[in-house]
């Protein structure tokens, strides 16, 4: 499957041979609703499930470590006294 970012230049401003696809670029940060966030970690825990059934326990790890990385960055303690915010990861520790 290939990702393409329909907001990046075109494969001829690129100078792309035809038929390649244009690379997908990033942004810094992206900002994603709580629900999109547990939908996300959810479905990482249904597939991590199916994959140890499936003998998969290296990819069941690896999709483990990114659900765990999702809940640090999630997780914030909250100042006594102060309701819990969210948190934004920052980009350049990637």
């Amino acid at each position: 499957m290939t990702i393409l970012d329909t907001a990046a230049p075109s494969a001829e401003a690129l100078h792309l041979p035809p038929g390649r696809p244009v690379p997908l670029s990033f942004p810094p940060a992206v900002l994603l609703s709580k629900a999109e966030v547990f939908g996300a970690c959810q479905a990482l825990a249904d597939a991590d499930r199916l994959l140890l059934r499936c003998g998969g326990t290296r990819e069941a790890a690896a999709l483990g470590d990114l659900f765990e990385l999702l809940e640090r960055r999630l997780a914030v303690a909250a100042a006594p006294g102060q309701p819990s915010t969210g948190a934004v990861s920052d980009p350049s520790g990637l």
